[in-house]
């Protein structure tokens, strides 16, 4: 299939994405990040573009890739043809088989010794100048094959493993380390246990990275979906700061026995003791600042995602091609839709989205619990 070169620039106000399939391996891209006023160049292989975000994407076409840069060394055999040129000689033969028409063929014997001499030239000429000019493009061809190695770059990921995924989501085994190709752990389809190169192990098994599982087959392919650790539900009970309240106030009702010593001034350790229940109140204005320290995150408060939605795969995978809707995510849950992410219908994050499944055109995201929550998605689901 043939390549272009696209040049994207973001012209709107908010980060979009796109997604394509690159021209020197084939590999996709899924939801390359475009921040406002950046520009990017791609080289990709031609109708595998996509974006949701056609009005904020200025996308300038630069034609076919790799340029005609190869062409060039066509050209350079029109060299040998300019060479064989000098073979004026030959064309002196002609000269002279025009004087052997005058004088017909008695004067055989002539041109036999002359047309053997011009034989030898073009012939050590001609085969020894074009064969080491080929040799030549040879070796250049060679060299932008190398170029395209560096560029394989994989991200790592820390690991838990487990033959099943209660193991992995238990984290019953030491971490580990494997790489994938994506930056974001649950848009891989395949991952190594090295840094480079094919895979050297047997990578059969379940894996667990910050809670979300995915099956590896021996080669690292995944298999079905990947999936958020149940273990994940009952992280709710930070009711540490609750207990440590009432072990305030045990504290202050030891206060009491000590004035019951002290019966003859009661009347002045009541007045001391509301002044100890106003430190508490300076201590709720020191809990305030610290709401004060977040609130330099809001400049950025949400991501913006354009996704078809459906009650199977199929309908939301559709639904993104006829009619995406634009819907939310929470900044604590990275760029995505990830695995774990909560999705809202609106940019203040207070009315999730329905139980169901959401898409890109590529993947396909479960949502199930009723809080919005990603529970499960396929990278090429669709």
């Amino acid at each position: 299939m043939a390549c272009s070169k696209y040049i994207l620039t973001n012209t709107g106000s908010s980060i979009v994405n796109f997604s394509y399939q690159r021209c020197d391996d084939a590999m996709w891209e899924y939801q390359v990040e475009l921040n406002p006023n950046q520009t990017k160049n791609i080289w990709l292989l031609n109708t595998t573009y996509s974006s949701a975000f056609s009005n904020s994407i200025v996308l300038v076409d630069l034609g076919v890739f790799p340029p005609v840069a190869l062409s060039p060394t066509p050209t350079m055999y029109l060299t040998p043809t300019n060479t064989p040129t000098i073979s004026v000689t030959p064309s002196i033969t002609a000269s002279q088989t025009q004087t052997q028409t005058q004088t017909p063929t008695p004067s055989i014997t002539a041109s036999q010794t002359q047309t053997q001499t011009p034989t030898n030239t073009p012939t050590n000429t001609a085969t020894q100048t074009p064969t080491n000019t080929p040799s030549n493009t040879a070796t250049n061809t060679q060299t932008p094959t190398n170029t395209p190695t560096p560029t394989q770059v994989r991200f790592a990921f820390t690991i838990y493993s487990g033959t099943t995924s209660n193991e992995a989501c238990g984290q019953y085994n030491p971490t580990s380390t494997i790489y994938g190709d994506k930056a974001i752990f649950d848009e891989n389809t395949i991952f190594y246990n090295v840094l480079s190169g094919p895979t050297t192990v047997d990578m059969t098994g379940y894996y667990n990275n910050s809670q979300t599982t995915i099956q590896l087959n021996s080669a690292g392919v995944t298999l079905g979906l990947f999936d958020l650790c149940v273990t994940l539900t009952p992280t709710p009970t930070q009711t540490n700061t609750p207990t440590n309240t009432p072990s305030n106030t045990a504290t202050n009702t030891q206060t009491p026995s000590n004035t019951a010593t002290n019966t003859q001034t009661p009347t002045n350790t009541p007045s001391n003791t509301p002044t100890n229940t106003q430190t508490p109140s300076n201590t709720a204005t020191n809990t305030q600042t610290p709401t004060n320290t977040a609130t330099p995150t809001p400049t950025f408060g949400y991501y913006t995602y354009s996704l078809g939605t459906g009650s199977t795969a199929n309908l939301a995978c559709a639904d993104f091609s006829s009619a995406p809707n634009t819907i939310y995510g929470t900044v604590s849950g990275g760029i995505g839709p990830n695995v774990g992410e909560y999705l809202y219908f609106n940019t203040s994050l207070t009315t999730p989205v329905q139980n169901g499944y959401y898409s890109n055109g590529t993947a396909y995201y479960v949502v199930t619990g009723g809080l919005g929550q990603i529970t499960s998605s396929d990278p090429n689901g669709c």
